[in-house]
C-alpha cells in the first residue's frame, strides 16, 4: 500500500486527477479479477488516498488477454471494462503473433454491445513488421492505446519507432495515450507527461493533451445501452 500511495501521489504531482486500475485478465492467472473483486480493492485503495488527502480518483478497471470466451464473459458481468458501465473494453494480443481467429473473437465483442480499445499495439511484434493489421482493427471500429514507456524508448528502438508511426495516423485512428505505471521506477506515474511532450512533437500540443485527457475521459463515461 504504501507504493501504491506514493505513486498516487507522484501521478498528482504530475497533474493527474484520475486513473483506471486495469489489472491483467490473464488466461492461466489465479489471482481473481472479477468485477467485484477489483471494485473491492479500487474502495480500499480509495479509502487510503483520501484518507491520506491525496486528490486522486481511482476507476476500476481491467486489461483482458485476447482468448475465448471474452464477448461471454463481458455479457455476464464476469469480466469489467473501462470503467463502471463502459462500453470500452481494454483487449491485449499476444507479443509474438497474431491469432487467426482475431477478427472472430472481436465481432463477438462488437456483437455483444462492446467496443474495443486495444492495448499497446505499438509492442506487438506483428505490428511492430507491418501497421497493416491495425488498419483493419481501425476499419472495423477500434481504438489504439499507447503506453508511455513505449514513446520514450522505454521498450526498445522498435516499440518507440512504431509507437511514432502509429501517432502520424492520429488524423484516421482513434488513439490515447496511457502512463501503464506499474511501479516508481521503471514504469512510473511521471512518465505520461514526458510521453505528452513527446508526442506533442509529433501531433501537436493540443492533440497530444487530448489524448491522454478528454479522450480516456470519454471512453470512461460511455455507458453501455440499456
Amino acid at each position: 500500500m504504501g507504493e501504491a500511495l506514493a505513486m498516487a501521489q507522484q501521478a498528482v504531482q504530475q497533474g493527474t486527477d484520475t486513473l483506471v486500475a486495469t489489472p491483467h485478465r490473464g488466461w492461466s492467472l489465479r489471482t481473481p479479477s472479477t468485477p467485484e473483486v477489483i471494485r473491492e480493492r479500487v474502495a480500499k485503495l480509495q479509502a487510503e488516498l483520501d484518507w491520506a488527502r491525496i486528490p486522486l480518483k481511482i476507476i476500476p478497471g481491467l486489461e483482458i488477454k485476447i482468448g475465448p470466451k471474452v464477448a461471454q464473459d463481458l455479457q455476464e458481468g464476469t469480466l469489467g471494462t473501462l470503467g463502471e458501465g463502459s462500453r470500452w473494453a481494454l483487449i491485449e494480443m499476444p507479443f509474438d503473433h497474431i491469432p487467426v481467429d482475431a477478427f472472430k473473437q472481436f465481432r463477438e465483442v462488437r456483437d455483444a454491445g462492446y467496443k474495443i480499445v486495444m492495448a499497446h499495439p505499438e509492442r506487438y511484434a506483428e505490428i511492430q513488421k507491418s501497421r497493416s493489421f491495425l488498419q483493419d482493427c481501425a476499419d472495423f471500429g477500434m481504438a489504439f492505446q499507447l503506453t508511455s514507456g513505449s514513446l520514450l524508448g522505454r521498450f526498445g528502438a522498435r516499440a518507440q519507432i512504431t509507437a511514432e508511426s502509429i501517432l502520424r495516423r492520429v488524423d484516421d485512428w482513434p488513439l490515447v495515450i496511457a502512463s501503464d505505471t506499474h511501479d516508481l521506477r521503471d514504469r512510473s506515474p511521471a512518465l505520461l507527461r514526458a510521453a505528452r511532450d513527446a508526442a506533442a512533437v509529433i501531433v501537436g500540443a493540443e492533440m497530444a493533451q487530448e489524448m491522454v485527457d478528454s479522450r480516456p475521459r470519454s471512453m470512461v463515461a460511455s455507458a453501455l445501452p440499456k
